[in-house]
Parts: C-alpha cells; structure tokens; sequence
C-alpha cells in the first residue's frame, strides 16, 4: 500500500466518524468534490495548505493520516468520546453563563 492509498482512508475514516460528506467537508476545504474523492481514492495527493486545514477541521495531527491500521495503535473511537464529551462540557458552561448574566 502507498502514502496517497493510506492518507486517502484514513481521511474517510475521520470524515464518516464525524459524519461529515464529501460535498461538505470539499466545500469546507475550498476544492471539489471530485477532487476529493481522488484524494481519498489515492489517486491525488495533499498540499501542505489543505493539509493543515484537514488537521483543523479533525482536530488531529498530520500524522494520525499517515498510520496504517496494523500501525495505529490508539483507538480513535476514545478520542471521539473524549470530542463528545468536551462539547457537550462546553455547551453545558455556555448556558450556565447565559443564565448567570441573565440574574
């Protein structure tokens, strides 16, 4: 397996764990969709820009696209639940302060 192969599944993965499609995550990048799907079909590659914006919108490092699924041996599923959890915290201290100003 090549570097353009296991980027390219290991950004769908990220994308369908954080139900995102092509068209949204495509638009959110600035590219096509069909531009996508050849980066996640292996058949294009990243630039250094689009790749950092990837970084953001996950909320992962560079690396994490790079690990073959022998290789990772974190288990993303505990990162995504540390993501739920973090979010849901945050909404709970948002409305918290709404009401607390509203006194």
């Amino acid at each position: 397996m090549n570097v353009k192969n296991i980027f390219g599944e290991n950004l769908r993965h990220y994308r369908k764990l954080r139900n995102i499609t092509q068209e949204e995550l495509s638009e959110r990048l600035g590219i096509t969709p069909t531009h996508l799907s050849r980066i996640e079909n292996g058949k294009s590659f990243v630039t250094a820009d689009l790749l950092d914006s990837l970084c953001v919108i996950f909320r992962i490092s560079p690396a994490s696209f790079f690990y073959t699924p022998q290789e990772f041996k974190g288990d993303d599923s505990l990162f995504a639940k540390f993501d739920l959890i973090i979010d849901e915290e945050l909404r709970k201290l948002g409305i918290s302060l709404k009401e607390r100003v509203r006194i």
